[in-house]
């Protein structure tokens, strides 16, 4: 029985493989059929309640979402997500896949409530976990601020987006790059805002962080000069206190 279990798994770990290369060479319908085939051996080979049939599910829910069938591909998520919290508990680290893909339909689809409470959820699940799962919750918040920002609620995604520089300042070195994209994810919501003084300042902060671990050439560090340079533009220009002002 181990033999045939071990067999079994071997297959599937075979399956996996082949629906990455198709993914990956963009042929989803193929991955479709494979990822079908996959869920069905699985179903046979271990049952309906069993935690390789529900990661099979999820690859399946995976391709759909690829293909743009968003309606089988959110049915797949959700039937994998209850699979899951029955065999490992509301606390495994085997829902944020699956939570992460759903949460992802929704946002794409303008779903930002679903979504919002998604997120919500892994952060709850991450929290529970050391690292690096519990750095997660980073991009969580960001996600969450991004939400409400969409949803007009400007108030909430600012306080978001302090709270997510305030866990990333307590969980990781002062030099990080997380802390310096931390600096920029807030830095490009006050410019959004139209507050571009307070863009600037953490712009700054974002660059002495990111200066400190990445090179010159590193896509974030240009990204990060050209928002700089840019936001010059839009700065006020504040009289000295010598100039003429009639």
């Amino acid at each position: 029985m181990i033999l045939e279990k071990q067999s079994a798994a071997n297959l599937l770990s075979v399956y996996d493989q082949k629906i990455l290369d198709l993914v990956k060479a963009g042929d989803f319908e193929q991955a479709r059929w494979v990822a079908e085939e996959s869920y069905e051996y699985s179903k046979i080979t271990y049952g309906d309640s069993h935690l390789e049939t529900a990661k099979t599910l999820n690859n399946l829910a995976w391709v759909y979402d690829l293909l743009g069938d968003y309606g089988a591909a959110e049915i797949c998520y959700k039937r994998t997500i209850e699979l899951k919290k029955s065999i490992c508990g509301h606390k495994s680290i085997e829902l944020i896949p699956s939570l992460e893909n759903l949460a992802s339909l929704y946002l794409l689809n303008g779903k930002y409530q679903q979504s919002g409470k998604l997120f919500g959820e892994l952060i709850g699940i991450v929290r529970n976990h050391p690292e690096p799962w519990c750095f997660r919750e980073a991009v969580y918040l960001t996600k969450m601020a991004e939400i409400n920002v969409r949803l007009g609620r400007i108030n909430e995604a600012e306080a978001i987006y302090h709270g997510c520089v305030a866990f990333v300042e307590r969980t990781m070195p002062v030099d990080h790059p997380n802390l310096g994209r931390a600096f920029a994810n807030i830095a490009d919501f006050y410019k959004q805002a139209g507050k571009f003084l307070r863009a600037e300042f953490y712009y700054k902060r974002a660059f002495a962080v990111l200066k400190k671990s990445l090179s010159s050439k590193h896509t974030d560090i240009q990204t990060l000069l050209e928002k700089i340079n840019e936001l010059r533009t839009q700065l006020p220009i504040i009289p000295s206190p010598n100039s003429d002002n009639k």
